[in-house]
């Protein structure tokens, strides 16, 4: 058994928030600089949809599995702390990339690193805090994804605006390594439940999970709605270059803020409101996440129509909150279908789907129609618009998924397992 260790768990989650947030920095750059990379490098938006999506997924849904086990056995303070490095690193080697396929093995680099960050980070939340409790504080801990693309995406547009899309890689990759040595200097891992011997093996969390349907319902919702979610995001700001002749660092700042404010608030209410109304009704996460995923649906399609790019921002700041209330609600059911030990492991296989399926696929599904609808003579702005638009459709799926899983949670009395 890990050693007894003082932790404060507030501050225990102020940091690993604030590594979410270099995380979704890192992640979410290529998204917001690919105008300028597109025409540097002769790109078509399918190949930035492979470095958005495919590159950066594929290895960090193979290595999160294996990443995870080690975190369910050993010290997550460690994977969290090298991982970090290790896509900081690979970042910064993005923007000294001379062209397609170095790009792509970079990516593939930051994919690697980040797979160990969020399995070993919301185990280690799970664990410090109350069921009871659980849904807000890994909402907040999810509050890192839209500060990160906040961040990125002011910072990010307006360095690539001044010094160039290289620049931007290199300012925004660097100082993550600076704090994982903080990381590794500054957590420690809470006493562990049960000893490691009793960690139950791969087949066995995939088995306890596939018994339960509210699990399997939310993991598909969640992964309709990440696939829905990578795509727009992902293409956001070209379309605004696009359609409305923005600067980029005009157009990059003004997705960082409505999207910052909007996917924060949804992450926040959320998890707020899972907690709040489970007390009385056992499906409300699945409840909580279908109401957002209309909303999305329905909202969604009404911005896309608009004709300047003030009017865009007003109308998708309401679906942009609504497409992230699922994410508290998701990561809670996950955290209570399973024991301590398993937690690290169930969120990897919830990530596998989520990202394999949303961001391998998502943001080049975007990418192939853009490339398909321009072809036909549409105009560029116009060729990804509706590219958006059928894109935007699958959060009506997700929400279909999430009413069966808050049906299958109000009739599963085992659902809540009170563990530590």
């Amino acid at each position: 058994m890990t050693a007894p260790s003082p932790v404060r768990p507030k501050l225990t989650l102020a940091l690993l928030t604030l590594i979410y947030v270099v995380n979704f920095i890192d992640r979410q750059l290529v998204g917001i600089v690919g105008q300028p990379m597109k025409a540097e490098l002769g790109l078509s938006d399918m190949q930035l949809g492979l470095l958005g999506g495919v590159a950066f997924a594929l290895f960090y849904t193979v290595l999160g599995l294996p990443i995870a086990r080690l975190a369910d056995r050993g010290s997550r303070v460690a994977i969290i702390a090298i991982s970090l490095a290790l896509w900081s690193a690979m970042t910064a080697l993005c923007g000294m990339a001379g062209g397609f396929g170095a790009l792509l093995a970079a990516r593939i680099g930051v994919g690697v690193g980040e797979a160990g960050c969020a399995p070993a980070s919301q185990s280690l939340v799970s664990d410090l805090f109350p069921r009871e409790k659980r849904a807000t504080a890994l909402a907040l801990l999810s509050l890192g994804i839209p500060a990160g693309m906040l961040i990125g995406a002011v910072a990010g547009g307006w360095v690539a605006q001044t010094l160039g899309w290289r620049a931007a890689f290199l300012a925004l990759g660097l100082p993550g390594v600076a704090l994982a040595g903080i990381a590794a200097l500054l957590l420690r891992e809470p006493r562990r439940t049960s000893p490691v011997a009793e960690a139950p093996s791969l087949a066995g969390v995939a088995r306890a999970l596939a018994r339960r349907p509210a699990f399997l319902h939310m993991m598909a919702g969640a992964t309709l709605a990440s696939f829905a979610g990578y795509g727009l995001t992902s293409f956001v700001v070209p379309l605004a270059v696009r359609r409305f002749d923005l600067p980029l660092g005009v157009a990059a700042s003004g997705y960082g803020l409505i999207a910052g404010c909007g996917i924060g608030a949804g992450i926040a209410l959320g998890g707020w409101l899972a907690d709040r109304l489970g007390r009385s009704r056992r499906g409300a996460p699945g409840m909580v996440a279908a109401a957002g995923m209309i909303v999305a649906a329905l909202l969604f399609q009404i911005a896309l129509l608009q004709e300047s790019p003030l009017a865009l921002a007003a109308v998708g700041l309401v679906p942009l909150l609504g497409a992230h209330l699922y994410f508290g609600p998701t990561y809670a059911v996950t955290a209570n279908c399973v024991s301590p030990r398993e937690r690290a492991t169930a969120v990897a296989i919830l990530l596998m789907a989520m990202n394999a399926i949303g961001l391998g696929l998502g943001p080049l599904a975007v990418g192939a129609l853009s490339d398909h609808f321009a072809a036909t003579g549409l105009s560029p702005g116009d060729a990804l618009a509706r590219a958006l638009r059928l894109d935007v459709i699958v959060y009506v799926w997700a929400a279909i998924h999430f009413l069966f899983a808050a049906r299958a949670l109000a009739r599963d009395s085992g659902y809540d397992l009170r563990h530590a």
